[in-house]
């Protein structure tokens, strides 16, 4: 299936799944992860992703996956779903990971709101750095916008340092916070390496 994550936009939904980790996690989650990608890479997970942990706030691991449309998504819920050893060894990486949670993880569709956002758009695998922040109110986004089935929006700004990304979160409201992404996690698509392939260059092989 090819990728309509190469394309230069915003995705017209994006999923976001959320892991709130306990605050000495970091490093035993992040080994898990190191392990899940490369499952994900051997037994042929259907769709590229990104993780993203937060700099800033509580600490979370997110993992981020963008559809251009509602029948792409459905295609690759039913390629995973018939994937059976995919999603069993994920189902079992994920039980090493129960230890380390503080909570519940959870898991959202967004979609894209263009009249809503401001600036640059963000496109997936742009930036080094993302500031991300949840609202319900529509004024002053100052970034690309999605927004769930309830109301709640996310709005997110991609940067290539970590203290442009600090510099931008502190001017905006509260709640907004920094996030690193992770080259060696998850599966990049091959356009986001060959747009910054320095930083992807752990992918590049």
């Amino acid at each position: 299936m090819a990728s309509a994550l190469a394309q230069a936009h915003p995705p017209q939904i994006l999923e976001v799944s959320r892991e709130y980790l306990k605050p000495s996690a970091v490093q035993a989650v992040h080994k898990i992860e190191v392990d899940a990608a490369q499952i994900c890479i051997r037994l042929k997970f259907p769709h590229r992703y990104l993780v993203i942990e937060s700099l800033t706030g509580p600490k979370e691991f997110w993992y981020l996956n963008a559809f251009d449309s509602q029948a792409e998504l459905d295609e690759v819920s039913r390629e995973y779903e018939g994937n059976k050893a995919l999603t069993s060894a994920l189902a079992e990486n994920l039980k090493r990971k129960a230890p380390y949670l503080a909570a519940e993880s959870t898991n959202v569709f967004l979609n894209y709101r263009p009249e809503l956002s401001e600036g640059t758009p963000w496109v997936m695998g742009r930036g080094r750095f993302l500031v991300a922040g949840w609202t319900e109110g529509s004024a002053g986004t100052g970034g690309t916008v999605f927004e769930g089935p309830d109301g709640n929006r996310l709005v997110v700004r991609a940067v290539r340092t970590r203290a442009e990304a600090e510099s931008m979160a502190a001017a905006t409201r509260t709640g907004t916070h920094v996030f690193a992404m992770h080259p060696e996690l998850g599966w990049p698509d091959e356009e986001w390496v060959r747009t910054d392939p320095q930083f992807w260059r752990v992918r590049l092989k």
